[in-house]
């Protein structure tokens, strides 16, 4: 059966490329849409500590635009027909105007070129303060850093704006200037308690509070397609723009992960884990941040895997899997494999989140049964190890949220790009103690960001009923759970030596 509009479509700005996702009120994809692109590196006072990075914003929205058009033919369906447009972004982007709306600044999450506003932050503001303010600590990678010595450099020009980048994205389509609390809040410039900028931070740090743009919340209407965005991108002119909302709040709403007391893991570049909660938690001691669902009055407390898909890639192309079956290849062989303990452990990307004591030196490793030679590993040994790391690392780090509540999730939803491997599923319902679920839709981040036009748009009534409709679930049923303890508990006890040989 034909698809019937209204048609709502998501600008995607991910960490290896942007894209275009169109769905239809009933939550069902029509196209996707990706252009892989790469940031530039730059050399600044710092560049020996934290590397500096930075974007091409007329490239990449270009890549934007190319993605838009090609999505529209994909589709099928008038640029008439599509009711609104909503983006979504990585997290702790950074993107400066200056006074003539031109980008003068254009950083992703990468970026360390804040160090030194990083450590002018420390000087001024204590963990307590910027953890019960801002949920978030240590500042180097926010855009309150990078402001701070963005200003103090002599040949820079005043910025007049600061925007996240799915806010930056927002302002190309319709020249709207606004920004919302769950990118918002990544900045260290949000009140997360209040979902409003922190009066607080801007008079600490003597910041005029006309660079920042109001706040609104997911979903609002902020303006049109204007026809210059329209002829770059596909279009309709006067299409109408909601507001968006960052990667990893965005891909919950897409999988569902709206009340409060339920957990969600992104297996995507990194993987985030979070609980939503209906008040904001915060972590005194640092090790876990607090931020803004997209969805109004819920909070999310986060912990973070770490290296998780970027890893993975590396190790594909380590063991010669690259190219568009990479992941069925991949498969192939890790099913190949007898059921059992395997004979190889990982080490290898991801971990517990803990900034505060966060080691760059810290090994990566692949561990054998003695002699490694007796049980002859295979390449998919080696696979299946680092799928096994990726479940325990988020296990680990769902129960440092869990340890800090002093209560267990009601459920853990998975999504994000690695849910495509069964292997990997096969894993986390050995390795998980909680009802686990997986979402339909891979796309789950433009999912939430095109959920959130819905809404706008009047397609559904609220969030809640608009999740209802467009989001699709599957249970996945527990593994063997006395193995999988096992292994998690051998993966436990190995984590933290493994991090003494940094020395």
């Amino acid at each position: 059966m034909a698809s019937q509009g209204p048609y709502f479509a998501a600008l995607d700005f991910g960490t290896g490329g942007g894209k275009c996702v169109i769905f239809d009120a009933t939550g069902k994809r029509l196209a996707a849409v990706r252009e892989p692109w790469s940031y530039q590196q730059v050399s600044y006072e710092h560049s020996e500590l934290l590397h500096g990075s930075s974007f091409d914003p007329h490239a990449f929205w270009a890549a934007l635009g190319r993605c838009s058009h090609r999505a529209i033919a994909e589709a099928r369906i008038s640029p008439d027909a599509i009711a609104g447009v909503a983006a979504t972004a990585l997290r702790l982007g950074t993107v400066f105007l200056d006074a003539r709306g031109r980008e003068v600044y254009a950083a992703p999450n990468m970026d360390g070129r804040g160090l030194a506003g990083g450590f002018e932050v420390m000087e001024k503001l204590a963990l307590a303060d910027a953890i019960r303010i801002t949920g978030h600590w240590p500042p180097f990678v926010f855009s309150l850093a990078r402001l701070l010595r963005f200003r103090n450099l002599p040949d820079e020009p005043r910025v007049a704006y600061v925007l996240g980048l799915n806010d930056w994205i927002t302002y190309r389509l319709s020249g709207a200037l606004a920004c919302e609390p769950s990118n918002a809040g990544e900045s260290m410039l949000l009140d997360v308690t209040s979902r409003s900028w922190s009066r607080e931070i801007l008079d600490r740090f003597e910041i005029d509070d006309r660079i920042l743009p109001p706040v609104v919340e997911p979903g609002t209407p902020l303006g049109r397609v204007t026809p210059e965005a329209a002829e770059q991108t596909g279009f309709a002119p006067g299409t109408h723009v909601f507001a968006g909302g960052a990667d990893t709040q965005c891909a919950l709403l897409g999988a569902g992960v709206v009340e409060p007391g339920h957990a969600g893991a992104v297996l995507g570049t990194t993987t985030p884990v979070m609980l939503v909660d209906a008040t904001r938690t915060f972590d005194e001691n640092g090790k876990l941040w607090t931020g803004c669902h997209v969805v109004p009055q819920r909070w999310t407390l986060e912990s973070n895997a770490g290296d998780t898909g970027i890893a993975f890639e590396w190790l594909l192309s380590i063991v010669g899997l690259e190219g568009d079956d990479a992941f069925e290849r991949a498969e192939a062989l890790i099913t190949a494999i007898p059921e059992g303990a395997s004979p190889v452990m990982s080490f290898a990307g991801p971990q517990i989140f803990d900034l505060l004591n966060f080691d760059p030196t810290r090994p990566s490793a692949f561990l054998f049964d003695n002699p490694p030679f007796a049980t002859k590993p295979t390449t998919g040994s080696f696979l299946r190890a680092f799928l096994g790391n990726v479940a325990c690392a988020a296990r680990a780090n769902l129960e440092q949220i869990e340890r800090h509540r002093a209560q267990p999730a009601a459920s853990l939803t998975l999504t994000g790009g690695m849910t495509r491997l069964p292997s990997l599923l096969r894993e986390f319902a050995r390795t998980s103690r909680r009802p686990l679920r997986v979402s339909d839709e891979p796309h789950a981040t433009a999912l939430g960001a095109a959920l959130l036009a819905a809404v706008g748009a009047g397609a559904h009534p609220s969030i809640a009923d608009a999740a209802r409709e467009m989001v699709r679930l599957r249970d996945v049923e527990p593994g063997l759970r006395d193995e999988g303890d096992a292994e998690y508990e051998r993966w436990r006890k190995r984590y933290p030596e493994l991090g003494k040989l940094s020395a």
